[in-house]
């Protein structure tokens, strides 16, 4: 009796366990001070499809949240005409659900606009 082919099939089934199975999925959470007048941003590297799910509160202070690509918040940064794939205004307290166009790294810009500062806790996962 040959092996072979039961061997083989073995391995193609284990590849495709295994190659199922990773994502590039992680979760994670912070509390921070954002400076007034000042912003900062998440890298969220993505497949194409991948959700980014958030929530985001604040000291009942408002920040202003983009969700940008690589090309974009380089533009933002430099303070150049940009577009945004989401903008969210005056936000105090939000559940946001971002799915990724294409692959790639997608940025979470938190805007202060204030004259103070601003307590945020911020949660996140990418499935």
């Amino acid at each position: 009796m040959n092996q072979k082919p039961l061997f083989l099939a073995a391995i193609l089934l284990l590849f495709a366990i295994l190659s199922g199975g990773c994502t590039s999925a992680y979760s994670g959470e912070e509390s921070f001070v954002l400076d007034a007048q000042s912003y900062t941003y998440y890298e969220f590297p993505m497949l194409e499809g991948e959700y980014l799910d958030m929530e985001i509160m604040t000291d009942d202070s408002p920040v202003d949240i983009y969700i940008l690509d690589n090309e974009n918040l380089y533009r933002y940064e430099n303070l150049n005409y940009f577009e945004y794939d989401a903008y969210y205004e005056n936000v105090l307290s939000s559940n946001i659900e971002f799915s990724a166009p294409y692959e790639g790294n997608w940025y979470l810009v938190l805007v202060n606009n204030e004259t103070d500062d601003i307590s945020l806790d911020i949660s996140y996962e990418v499935y």
